[in-house]
Protein backbone atom coordinates (compact mmCIF):
# COMPACT_ATOMS: atom_id res chain seq x y z
CA UNK A 1 0.00 0.00 0.00
CA UNK A 2 3.39 2.70 0.67
CA UNK A 3 4.38 1.92 -3.12
CA UNK A 4 0.97 2.32 -4.35
CA UNK A 5 0.21 5.79 -2.17
CA UNK A 6 3.98 7.13 -3.14
CA UNK A 7 3.50 6.35 -6.58
CA UNK A 8 -0.33 8.04 -6.41
CA UNK A 9 1.63 11.10 -4.66
CA UNK A 10 4.07 12.01 -7.60
CA UNK A 11 1.52 11.70 -10.23
CA UNK A 12 -0.60 14.66 -7.89
CA UNK A 13 2.09 16.33 -7.22
CA UNK A 14 3.24 17.22 -11.13
CA UNK A 15 -0.49 17.52 -11.19
CA UNK A 16 -1.18 20.31 -8.10
CA UNK A 17 2.15 21.97 -8.49
CA UNK A 18 0.90 25.98 -8.64
CA UNK A 19 2.95 28.14 -10.97
CA UNK A 20 4.70 30.46 -9.09
CA UNK A 21 2.54 33.88 -8.88
CA UNK A 22 5.07 36.71 -10.79
CA UNK A 23 5.41 39.61 -8.64
CA UNK A 24 5.08 38.10 -5.54
CA UNK A 25 8.44 39.43 -4.45
CA UNK A 26 7.81 43.00 -5.48
CA UNK A 27 4.57 42.89 -3.26
CA UNK A 28 6.56 42.26 -0.62
CA UNK A 29 8.73 45.15 -1.26
CA UNK A 30 6.26 47.37 -0.97
CA UNK A 31 4.26 45.86 2.54
CA UNK A 32 7.47 44.79 4.17
CA UNK A 33 7.86 46.71 7.53
CA UNK A 34 9.34 50.47 7.00
CA UNK A 35 13.07 50.12 7.62
CA UNK A 36 13.06 53.63 8.66
CA UNK A 37 10.42 54.55 11.36
CA UNK A 38 7.00 54.77 11.19
CA UNK A 39 7.30 58.70 12.09
CA UNK A 40 5.43 59.78 8.94
CA UNK A 41 6.73 63.38 9.40
CA UNK A 42 9.99 62.82 9.79
CA UNK A 43 9.90 60.53 6.54
CA UNK A 44 8.15 63.45 4.95
CA UNK A 45 10.86 66.13 5.34
CA UNK A 46 13.37 63.84 4.43
CA UNK A 47 11.34 62.96 1.30
CA UNK A 48 10.96 66.80 0.08
CA UNK A 49 14.43 67.19 1.03
CA UNK A 50 15.00 64.39 -1.94
CA UNK A 51 16.53 61.21 0.36
CA UNK A 52 15.81 58.43 -1.94
CA UNK A 53 15.37 56.11 1.33
CA UNK A 54 12.97 58.17 2.45
CA UNK A 55 10.80 58.61 -0.37
CA UNK A 56 10.61 54.83 -1.03
CA UNK A 57 9.89 54.24 2.20
CA UNK A 58 6.83 56.92 2.55
CA UNK A 59 5.73 55.33 -1.34
CA UNK A 60 5.26 52.19 0.61
CA UNK A 61 3.37 53.65 3.62
CA UNK A 62 0.81 55.66 0.79
CA UNK A 63 0.60 52.41 -0.79
CA UNK A 64 -0.37 50.55 2.06
CA UNK A 65 -1.87 53.64 4.28
CA UNK A 66 0.68 52.44 6.97
CA UNK A 67 0.27 55.60 9.10
CA UNK A 68 -0.98 57.95 6.46
CA UNK A 69 -4.01 58.49 4.25
CA UNK A 70 -3.74 55.18 1.56
CA UNK A 71 -2.86 57.48 -1.97
CA UNK A 72 -1.44 54.96 -4.56
CA UNK A 73 -1.07 58.16 -6.96
CA UNK A 74 1.18 59.61 -4.19
CA UNK A 75 2.95 56.16 -3.79
CA UNK A 76 3.91 55.86 -7.62
CA UNK A 77 5.11 59.83 -7.65
CA UNK A 78 7.54 58.57 -4.67
CA UNK A 79 8.54 55.68 -5.79
CA UNK A 80 9.21 57.33 -9.08
CA UNK A 81 10.94 59.87 -7.55
CA UNK A 82 13.30 57.67 -5.66
CA UNK A 83 13.77 55.53 -9.23
CA UNK A 84 15.20 58.34 -10.93
CA UNK A 85 17.90 59.29 -7.94
CA UNK A 86 19.24 55.26 -9.05
CA UNK A 87 17.04 53.82 -5.91
CA UNK A 88 17.51 49.71 -6.85
CA UNK A 89 14.53 48.74 -4.86
CA UNK A 90 12.14 52.03 -6.04
CA UNK A 91 13.10 51.01 -9.92
CA UNK A 92 11.63 47.76 -8.92
CA UNK A 93 8.78 49.65 -7.25
CA UNK A 94 7.78 51.41 -10.01
CA UNK A 95 8.03 48.42 -12.05
CA UNK A 96 5.08 46.38 -10.05
CA UNK A 97 3.07 49.67 -10.30
CA UNK A 98 3.32 49.14 -13.76
CA UNK A 99 2.92 45.49 -13.43
CA UNK A 100 -0.36 45.89 -11.64
CA UNK A 101 -2.05 48.80 -13.43
CA UNK A 102 -2.24 50.21 -9.57
CA UNK A 103 -2.55 54.53 -10.09
CA UNK A 104 -1.05 54.14 -14.00
CA UNK A 105 -2.41 52.20 -16.80
CA UNK A 106 -1.21 48.70 -16.77
CA UNK A 107 1.80 48.05 -18.92
CA UNK A 108 3.73 45.14 -19.00
CA UNK A 109 6.43 46.41 -21.30
CA UNK A 110 7.02 49.50 -18.81
CA UNK A 111 6.83 47.20 -15.88
CA UNK A 112 9.82 45.20 -17.94
CA UNK A 113 12.19 48.41 -18.36
CA UNK A 114 11.85 49.14 -14.51
CA UNK A 115 12.33 45.69 -13.34
CA UNK A 116 15.57 45.61 -15.43
CA UNK A 117 16.78 48.91 -14.56
CA UNK A 118 16.65 47.64 -10.66
CA UNK A 119 17.87 44.24 -11.77
CA UNK A 120 20.87 45.50 -13.34
CA UNK A 121 21.56 47.73 -10.05
CA UNK A 122 21.57 44.51 -8.09
CA UNK A 123 17.75 45.06 -6.51
CA UNK A 124 17.23 40.94 -5.68
CA UNK A 125 13.51 41.52 -6.08
CA UNK A 126 13.79 43.65 -9.01
CA UNK A 127 16.30 40.72 -10.93
CA UNK A 128 12.96 37.96 -9.64
CA UNK A 129 10.42 39.66 -11.14
CA UNK A 130 12.08 40.72 -14.32
CA UNK A 131 13.07 36.88 -14.51
CA UNK A 132 9.88 35.68 -13.79
CA UNK A 133 8.20 37.68 -17.29
CA UNK A 134 10.98 36.98 -19.23
CA UNK A 135 10.42 33.57 -18.47
CA UNK A 136 7.25 33.83 -19.00
CA UNK A 137 6.91 36.13 -22.40
CA UNK A 138 5.43 38.99 -20.66
CA UNK A 139 6.09 42.86 -21.75
CA UNK A 140 8.09 41.60 -24.58
CA UNK A 141 9.76 38.11 -26.30
CA UNK A 142 10.13 35.07 -23.90
CA UNK A 143 13.48 34.54 -22.99
CA UNK A 144 13.64 31.38 -20.44
CA UNK A 145 17.34 31.28 -20.22
CA UNK A 146 18.14 34.86 -19.53
CA UNK A 147 14.75 34.69 -17.07
CA UNK A 148 16.46 31.39 -15.26
CA UNK A 149 19.59 33.75 -14.83
CA UNK A 150 17.93 36.67 -13.02
CA UNK A 151 15.65 34.81 -11.20
CA UNK A 152 19.18 32.12 -9.90
CA UNK A 153 20.90 35.78 -9.38
CA UNK A 154 18.14 37.15 -6.49
CA UNK A 155 18.40 33.17 -5.04
CA UNK A 156 22.19 33.78 -4.84
CA UNK A 157 21.77 37.12 -3.21
CA UNK A 158 19.50 34.87 -0.27
CA UNK A 159 15.93 36.34 -1.56
CA UNK A 160 13.61 33.95 0.20
CA UNK A 161 11.01 33.93 -2.94
CA UNK A 162 13.89 33.85 -5.27
CA UNK A 163 15.70 30.48 -3.72
CA UNK A 164 11.57 29.11 -3.77
CA UNK A 165 11.73 30.01 -7.43
CA UNK A 166 14.36 28.78 -8.74
CA UNK A 167 14.45 25.57 -6.38
CA UNK A 168 11.27 24.80 -7.74
CA UNK A 169 12.31 25.36 -11.46
CA UNK A 170 15.18 23.50 -10.89
CA UNK A 171 12.69 20.61 -9.20
CA UNK A 172 10.64 20.21 -11.28
CA UNK A 173 12.47 21.41 -14.64
CA UNK A 174 10.71 24.34 -16.24
CA UNK A 175 11.58 27.41 -18.51
CA UNK A 176 14.17 24.89 -20.64
CA UNK A 177 15.75 23.47 -17.13
CA UNK A 178 16.28 19.87 -17.06
CA UNK A 179 14.85 18.91 -13.28
CA UNK A 180 17.96 18.44 -11.25
CA UNK A 181 16.77 17.47 -7.41
CA UNK A 182 20.33 18.04 -5.97
CA UNK A 183 20.48 21.23 -7.45
CA UNK A 184 16.94 22.28 -5.94
CA UNK A 185 17.38 21.03 -2.86
CA UNK A 186 19.66 23.87 -1.14
CA UNK A 187 17.72 26.35 -2.66
CA UNK A 188 14.46 25.09 -1.03
CA UNK A 189 16.01 24.62 2.25
CA UNK A 190 17.01 28.13 2.19
CA UNK A 191 13.22 29.07 1.19
CA UNK A 192 11.93 26.70 3.89
CA UNK A 193 13.56 27.93 6.76
CA UNK A 194 12.53 31.43 5.95
CA UNK A 195 8.54 29.88 6.40
CA UNK A 196 7.54 29.38 2.74
CA UNK A 197 4.71 26.90 3.39
CA UNK A 198 5.12 25.25 -0.02
CA UNK A 199 9.13 25.24 0.38
CA UNK A 200 8.95 23.38 3.69
CA UNK A 201 6.39 20.73 2.20
CA UNK A 202 8.56 20.06 -0.81
CA UNK A 203 11.63 19.86 1.35
CA UNK A 204 9.96 17.36 3.78
CA UNK A 205 9.09 15.47 0.12
CA UNK A 206 12.61 15.39 -0.62
CA UNK A 207 14.07 14.19 2.57
CA UNK A 208 11.01 11.53 2.81
CA UNK A 209 12.40 10.15 -0.35
CA UNK A 210 15.85 10.86 -1.12
CA UNK A 211 15.49 13.07 -3.80
CA UNK A 212 18.52 14.89 -4.01
CA UNK A 213 19.28 14.57 -0.23
CA UNK A 214 19.77 11.13 1.76
CA UNK A 215 16.35 10.21 2.95
CA UNK A 216 15.66 11.40 6.41
CA UNK A 217 12.13 10.25 7.95
CA UNK A 218 12.26 12.15 10.56
CA UNK A 219 13.36 15.40 9.13
CA UNK A 220 10.80 15.32 6.78
CA UNK A 221 7.95 14.86 9.59
CA UNK A 222 9.52 17.97 11.33
CA UNK A 223 9.15 20.06 7.77
CA UNK A 224 5.90 18.92 7.30
CA UNK A 225 4.56 19.84 10.56
CA UNK A 226 5.58 22.86 10.13
CA UNK A 227 4.11 23.02 6.89
CA UNK A 228 0.96 21.74 8.20
CA UNK A 229 0.66 23.97 11.03
CA UNK A 230 0.57 26.91 8.63
CA UNK A 231 -2.45 25.44 7.12
CA UNK A 232 -0.77 23.86 3.75
CA UNK A 233 -3.34 21.16 2.99
CA UNK A 234 -0.36 19.16 0.83
CA UNK A 235 1.87 19.02 3.93
CA UNK A 236 -1.46 17.97 6.12
CA UNK A 237 -2.02 15.42 3.97
CA UNK A 238 1.69 14.36 4.08
CA UNK A 239 2.20 14.16 7.29
CA UNK A 240 -0.90 12.71 7.91
CA UNK A 241 0.27 9.76 5.68
CA UNK A 242 3.69 9.84 6.53
CA UNK A 243 2.61 9.12 10.78
CA UNK A 244 0.32 6.31 8.68
CA UNK A 245 -3.79 6.18 9.85
CA UNK A 246 -3.00 2.51 10.42
CA UNK A 247 -0.31 3.16 12.76
CA UNK A 248 0.04 0.34 15.45
CA UNK A 249 0.70 3.76 18.23
CA UNK A 250 -2.51 5.17 18.85
CA UNK A 251 -1.20 8.21 19.32
CA UNK A 252 0.43 8.86 15.91
CA UNK A 253 -2.48 7.02 14.39
CA UNK A 254 -5.15 9.74 15.85
CA UNK A 255 -2.89 12.60 15.13
CA UNK A 256 -2.33 10.90 11.19
CA UNK A 257 -6.15 10.90 11.00
CA UNK A 258 -6.65 14.46 12.48
CA UNK A 259 -4.19 15.84 9.65
CA UNK A 260 -5.66 13.71 6.61
CA UNK A 261 -9.18 15.20 7.91
CA UNK A 262 -7.80 18.41 7.78
CA UNK A 263 -6.66 18.12 4.65
CA UNK A 264 -9.16 16.71 3.58
CA UNK A 265 -11.56 19.43 4.88
CA UNK A 266 -9.63 21.78 2.22
CA UNK A 267 -10.26 19.35 -0.66
CA UNK A 268 -6.88 17.82 -1.12
CA UNK A 269 -7.38 15.06 -3.28
CA UNK A 270 -4.63 12.59 -1.89
CA UNK A 271 -5.91 12.85 1.76
CA UNK A 272 -9.77 12.64 0.50
CA UNK A 273 -8.32 9.00 -1.63
CA UNK A 274 -6.35 7.71 1.20
CA UNK A 275 -9.36 8.24 3.97
CA UNK A 276 -12.05 6.52 1.16
CA UNK A 277 -9.57 3.53 1.34
CA UNK A 278 -9.01 2.99 4.76
CA UNK A 279 -12.22 4.41 6.34
CA UNK A 280 -14.06 0.65 6.39
CA UNK A 281 -10.85 -0.37 8.35
CA UNK A 282 -11.03 2.35 11.08
CA UNK A 283 -12.47 2.71 14.63
CA UNK A 284 -15.48 4.68 14.85
CA UNK A 285 -14.69 6.13 18.34
CA UNK A 286 -11.08 6.53 16.99
CA UNK A 287 -12.66 8.19 14.07
CA UNK A 288 -15.15 10.53 15.91
CA UNK A 289 -12.10 11.45 17.96
CA UNK A 290 -10.11 12.26 15.07
CA UNK A 291 -13.09 14.52 13.79
CA UNK A 292 -13.36 16.15 17.00
CA UNK A 293 -9.79 17.33 16.62
CA UNK A 294 -9.45 17.96 12.85
CA UNK A 295 -12.67 20.93 13.71
CA UNK A 296 -10.93 22.00 16.58
CA UNK A 297 -7.20 22.57 14.89
CA UNK A 298 -9.61 24.23 11.45
CA UNK A 299 -11.60 26.11 14.22
CA UNK A 300 -7.59 27.89 15.16
CA UNK A 301 -6.72 28.14 11.17
CA UNK A 302 -9.94 30.07 10.66
CA UNK A 303 -9.45 32.02 13.50
CA UNK A 304 -5.71 32.97 13.18
CA UNK A 305 -6.87 33.65 9.20
CA UNK A 306 -9.62 36.35 9.61
CA UNK A 307 -6.83 38.62 11.79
Amino acid sequence: MTELLHAKWLVFCKILFVKIPILISAWAVLTASLLFSTDIPALEEKAKQGDADAQFELARACLKGDGVQKNPLRAFELMTYAANQGHAEAMGGVGFFYANGIAVTKDASKAVEWFRKGAEKGGPKAQLNLGMMLAEGKGGAKNEEEGRKWIKAAADQGQPDAAHTFGTILYFGKYGQSADYAAAYPYLLKAAESGNPDARNLVGVMLEHGQGVACDAAQAEGWYRKAAEQNHAKAQANLGRLLGPENQEAAKRMESLTWLLVAAGQGEITAEKLLEEIRTGLNPDELAQAKNKAAELQKTFRSGASK
